[in-house]
């Protein structure tokens, strides 16, 4: 996405280029007998957490039995009682093309008997 902002000295349109902002990614970190560790992080994609997750705590990367990165819609730190609320975002398959075309075969046949 560009807008066009015009410059304070010359008077010439320059464009500046907007980027989306970042998504929150909760990174989980799974270990043998003990509980688990989550890394809320804003990142722009789903590795890109998982890696910044990596570099902030290296031996968790060390440690861990297994590594899930989870899209968050919220996230909520109750800063008292050190407990955290976090709203996975539920992921939406996708439904196949030929399926809607189906359906809408389907539709319209019923409506003509």
């Amino acid at each position: 996405m560009n807008i066009v902002r015009y410059g304070q000295n010359t008077g010439k349109a320059e464009p500046i280029e907007i980027l989306p902002g970042p998504d929150l990614f909760e990174v989980c970190f799974e270990f043998d007998q003990q509980l688990g560790v989550s890394v809320i992080l804003p990142a722009t994609c789903a590795l890109s957490a998982q890696l910044k997750a990596w570099s902030l705590f290296p031996e968790h990367r060390r440690r861990a039995l297994s590594t899930a990165v989870y899209s968050a819609d919220y996230c909520e730190v109750d800063w008292e009682t050190g407990r955290c609320f976090v709203a996975k975002r539920q992921k939406v398959e996708t439904i196949p093309s030929f399926l809607i075309e189906e359906q809408e075969k389907g539709c319209g046949g019923e409506g003509a008997e």
